[in-house]
């Protein structure tokens, strides 16, 4: 599958000026503080917690590191789109170096597109609706047509919508997801029976 047969409504950005924003918004990605990990001036810093045993590094004690496990993003996104008044109109950033990106097993072709660069990060950046992500994520793990499992979708690592209402990042290295956004937004996502999340304070250190 090449780009130009990607899920219904998704493309692949060649122009990253609506992606300027978050290079600039992020100039410390690597300092290990919450607030390294997402925009400041956000009313609530929501963590996501994976579920234990949630990829194949994980021990019985708690979960392996990685993107935001595939059975929940359709749950984050519901939630999501009903806090942008831009649904329609949300960009993804795929971390180049995930699992199948650019490989044969990847049903997502980027080879020429450029990357929205943060340091160490390099992502190559979709656009479509919120709701598509799921699809993203199975399309870039190569799980499509019949015996596709979501459990194996590779979920992109940053999100947001055009009117920036929020703003998801999760990243390989890490064991939670996180997101910047309004306090009505932080409510729904902590009170969703299928998200484990916690509010946290952008000064705090991101933990392992």
């Amino acid at each position: 599958m090449t780009t130009s047969s990607l899920p219904a409504g998704l493309t692949l950005c060649h122009d990253l000026t609506p992606a300027a924003w978050v290079r600039d918004a992020l100039p410390d990605f690597a300092a290990g503080m919450v607030g390294s990990l997402l925009p400041a001036g956000y009313e609530r810093y929501v963590r996501v917690l994976h579920p234990a045993g949630s990829d194949e590094d994980a021990d019985d004690d708690g979960p392996g590191e990685g993107t935001l496990p595939g059975p929940l993003a359709a749950p984050l996104a519901s939630v999501l789109e009903g806090c942008t008044g831009t649904p329609q109109d949300c960009w993804f950033g795929v971390w180049e170096g995930c699992g199948y990106l650019g490989d044969d097993r990847s049903h997502v072709d980027v080879t020429g597109a450029p990357r929205l660069e943060l340091p160490h990060r390099g992502y190559p950046v979709f656009h479509g609706p919120v709701g598509s992500v799921t699809a993203l994520a199975m399309a870039v793990a190569g799980e499509t047509g019949e015996g596709a499992e979501v459990d194996h979708a590779l979920v992109p690592d940053l999100w947001w919508p055009a009117d920036r209402a929020w703003f998801v990042h999760g990243d390989t290295d890490l064991t939670a997801t996180w997101i910047a956004c309004s306090a009505a937004a932080a409510e729904q996502v902590l009170a969703h029976p299928a998200l484990e999340a916690v509010l946290m304070d952008p000064a705090s250190p991101v933990l392992p």
